[in-house]
């Protein structure tokens, strides 16, 4: 029997290496926690005038859009008049929309982005965008638009009664536009306009994008400067990676400072937090149901969107700092309803942040254990009311490294864990409310006493410790404030107009099943053989390697079998008939010229025989030929001014090559019966006199 002393040894040198390999070299672990749930999360980033939303699944009430509402898929937006609104769905792609406007999240995932746009204007802006990886896709009236390029794109659905829809496309983009029977590409620049019914219905005519300008493009480009001048003043790829939008925000509200403990952190300006009485994080905004998630803190600051979603709050030196990291990083940033822990106290929810070396605790967890036959989460798909949403785990972007060097051991870190909250955060970060004021309106939050929030914070937190049990929005009886609940709302277009060129399954892109049907017709395009030229830059067709083929499709070649039955018409003119009187050569042939003659008269005289095609299988029969000497048939004569057989006394007429007119048509010559010699009448008989001779 082995000892297993080689393999003590062999364990004993591998753990510090399993270990290193989950730590970088700023001595920062990577966890490859993935939530739940991993639903897409975009939000409102600009709001103006009456905004509403309802959600998806079995929230179907109208609610009253704010600024930073999350928005999932599945989501209904409508705005009213003179409403302005501005969501962002990453770093790079904003989304716009004017007043009138209805607009339907149909698919958010990390793979692609499909939006139904009954009525209204909306103008869609992505800076960066590659096809291979993702979609963008605009369904309007019997239309869809695919996003090609980067660029910015408008379209203007009209209203319910409308006929005709306009697209344009600027700032270097290109999409594909495609209607109920066609399809067609727009170029930078352009602006297509759309005919829905009527004798031209799924034609369009294009024109400049740049003579449709009107106040809605004002504000666009308005915001468009607004978010380049955040963009070029952000901090991406070096305090917070791309997936934690929404933090360009952050630079015009505080600055971000170093510390030996947490790295580089933010902190807000005394005048961004003096206008709250005795502010603290997550005290000044509500709680909002969102599905897929449940509840949600919705922040009353403008630059809370990335604080309130990702990392950790800490309080150091008496301020409140902002990490985009907690101590254990995840390898990708997960949007999170909220990072806080939520505890039940004497009839009153309580919650206050998670500190810096606190595990994300899931508070919603109790609503999907408690809901196991709605929702079901396997193998990243969520399934919730037997709707699917299937969820793709995307790569990670590379996470920057601004925190400190720790030489933290493992016995240090458990010490630590085992140490209450009370070291880490102060007992007025407490925030309680009454258990059935809970999600039913906004503010009105407390402070519970002193000695209640130390004896909340003085419990140490358990990663196995039951959630607390949080009303579902069903149990809220639609009792719920005026500044959320809507009690007439407007009666959205998207139960009236159908949108698309097809019917859009969630979750899967149109584009190539419109392209080959729209444009291609179910057939196979064309895809010519290149190669790169001589200097490497670029490609050229390869006149050499065959035949250069025409079309944008292949066309389906015709069957073998109709190949073999049907045949061109022939021409067949019968056989060559040849007369006597022709002039023999000296070798005994005859002259062919009064053949030819004869055969230029016949074809005058006579319409061409049309002789219908044979079957392949049947042998053509040749018509009998038979010898001149054997044909009863005398020859024709010919009029006076042709060459005659015998040459007469008087001198020869040269014979013309073209006689100017036509012949005399002559009796047809029977072949049984010889006639009688036509006689000639004297020059000095009567002619009248010999017609009547004939006559008796």
């Amino acid at each position: 029997m082995r000892s297993p002393r080689p393999f003590l040894w062999v364990t004993i040198f591998l753990l510090p290496l399993i270990l290193l390999l989950n730590q970088n070299a700023s001595g920062v672990v990577y966890d490859d926690y993935t939530p739940e749930v991993t639903a897409r999360v975009v939000r409102i980033s600009v709001i103006r005038g009456d905004v509403q939303i309802r959600r998806s699944g079995e929230n179907q009430a109208w609610e009253k859009a704010t600024l930073n509402l999350p928005i999932v898929e599945g989501d209904e937006l409508t705005t009213g008049a003179d409403s302005r609104i501005e969501i962002q769905f990453d770093k790079d792609s904003y989304l716009r929309l004017s007043e009138y406007a209805t607009l339907k999240i149909t698919t958010l995932r990390d793979e692609g982005v499909a939006l139904s746009l009954p009525q209204g204007t909306m103008s869609l802006r992505v800076l960066n965008f590659d096809k291979e990886r993702n979609y963008y896709e605009i369904d309007a009236p019997s239309t869809t638009v695919s996003v090609e390029r980067a660029g910015m794109y408008r379209i203007d659905a009209g209203d319910t009664r409308g006929n005709e829809i306009r697209v344009a496309v600027t700032q270097g983009g290109e999409a594909r536009v495609y209607s109920q029977n066609s399809g067609f590409t727009l170029k930078n620049g352009r602006s297509a306009k759309l005919f829905l019914s009527g004798n031209f219905a799924g034609e369009w005519e294009t024109g400049d994008a740049s003579r449709y300008a009107d106040d809605f493009d004002t504000w666009v480009m308005e915001r468009e400067s607004a978010v380049a001048k955040r963009l070029r003043d952000s901090y991406y790829d070096k305090y917070y990676d791309r997936d934690i939008y929404g933090a360009e925000d952050l630079n015009e509200y505080g600055e971000w400072i170093y510390t030996r403990k947490y790295g580089y952190v933010w902190r807000p300006f005394r005048s961004a937090t003096s206008g709250y009485t005795d502010w603290s994080p997550y005290r000044y905004g509500h709680w909002r149901w969102v599905s897929f998630y449940g509840w949600t803190w919705v922040n009353d600051e403008p630059w809370g969107w990335a604080t309130y979603h990702h990392g950790r709050w800490i309080w150091d030196d008496g301020y409140w700092h902002w990490s985009p990291y907690a101590n254990s990083r995840w390898r990708r940033s997960w949007w999170r309803p909220a990072m806080v822990s939520i505890v039940t106290w004497n009839g009153s929810v309580c919650w206050y942040p998670l500190s810096y070396y606190d595990s994300y605790y899931d508070y919603n967890s109790y609503y999907y254990r408690r809901n196991r036959g709605n929702v079901r989460i396997y193998n990243n798909t969520t399934i919730i009311n037997n709707n699917t949403t299937v969820v793709v785990n995307p790569t990670p972007n590379p996470t920057p490294n601004n925190q400190p060097v720790t030489n933290e051991t493992r016995e240090d870190r458990l010490a630590r864990l085992q140490t209450p909250p009370l070291q880490r955060i102060p007992p007025g970060a407490v925030v309680s409310v009454d258990s059935k004021e809970f999600g039913r309106r906004t503010g009105g939050y407390k402070t519970p006493p002193f000695e209640t929030g130390k004896t909340i914070l003085s419990k140490v937190p358990d990663d196995n410790q039951t959630p607390p049990i949080l009303p579902d929005y069903k149990d809220l009886d639609r009792k719920i404030s005026k500044e959320i609940l809507i009690e007439n709302p407007r009666e959205p277009a998207t139960d009236k107009v159908k949108t698309g060129a097809m019917e859009r399954k969630p979750g899967a892109s149109m584009d190539e099943d419109l392209r080959k049907q729209r444009i291609f017709g179910n057939r196979i395009p064309v895809t010519p053989k290149t190669e790169p030229n001589e200097t490497g830059g670029g490609i050229i067709v390869n006149p050499n390697s065959e035949t250069r083929k025409t079309g944008a499709v292949n066309r389906p070649l015709p069957k073998q079998e109709d190949n073999e039955t049907k045949q061109p018409p022939v021409f067949n003119p019968g056989p060559v008939r040849t007369t006597g009187g022709g002039k023999r050569d000296n070798d005994g042939t005859q002259d062919q010229k009064p053949v030819q003659r004869e055969r230029q008269r016949e074809e005058k005289q006579s319409p061409p025989i049309y002789v219908p095609p044979q079957p392949k299988q049947e042998e053509r029969r040749e018509r009998p030929t038979f010898p001149q000497q054997q044909r009863n048939e005398k020859p024709r004569e010919e009029p006076r001014q042709q060459p005659q057989p015998k040459p007469r006394e008087e001198p020869r007429q040269q014979p013309q090559p073209k006689p100017r007119e036509e012949p005399r048509p002559q009796p047809r010559i029977e072949p049984k019966s010889e006639p009688k010699p036509e006689q000639k009448p004297s020059p000095k008989q009567n002619p009248d006199k010999s017609e009547k001779d004939n006559r008796r």
